[in-house]
């Protein structure tokens, strides 16, 4: 046992957790996802008529890498999404690495507790810019340029 409860093993990278109004994005995300190689846990495909809703939501915390919350003034109004995400962010403050990656897919103002995370923004962006934007926000490490940075003191033009 860990000191902070026992040792996971993970077996998919993401759980995405939105609300209902919000599957569209949800959907498209989690494709994007599984499309660059990465496993994902969602609700719309995983989670079947009779299971247990509270139990696979916990589960799907449990076992998954990264909680990725689709952020919206509906996600962030919802009761079951609030669990959700602070369950996760629970997770982070307990040492898991980016336990909760927040997704702005809607203009709205974070919740106090949220504001502090880097979010990755997807507000009115075209598709590819946003699929570079969620894969980029979601890779292990940040890209860094090939070349050297220009300088940038000097005299002004």
């Amino acid at each position: 046992m860990a000191e902070n409860g026992p040792v996971v093993s993970h077996t998919k990278d993401f759980f995405v957790t939105y609300n209902g109004k919000d599957e569209p994005w949800a959907t498209w995300i989690a494709a994007t996802l599984e499309t660059a190689g990465y496993t994902t846990t969602i609700q719309a495909w995983d989670f079947r008529p009779g299971d247990n809703f509270m139990a696979a939501m916990d589960h799907a915390l449990t076992m998954c890498r990264h909680t990725l919350g689709v952020l919206s003034p509906d996600y962030l109004t919802s009761l079951f999404t609030r669990a959700e995400w602070t369950a996760a962010y629970r997770q982070t403050l307990l040492g898991k690495t980016r336990g909760f990656v927040p997704v702005r897919v809607a203009e709205c103002d974070v919740a106090p507790l949220l504001g502090p995370l880097v979010y990755i923004d997807l507000v009115d962006v075209e598709e590819a810019e946003a699929r570079d934007r969620l894969l980029e926000g979601v890779a292990e490490r940040t890209a860094r340029p090939s070349g050297s940075p220009r300088y940038p003191g000097g005299p002004r033009p």
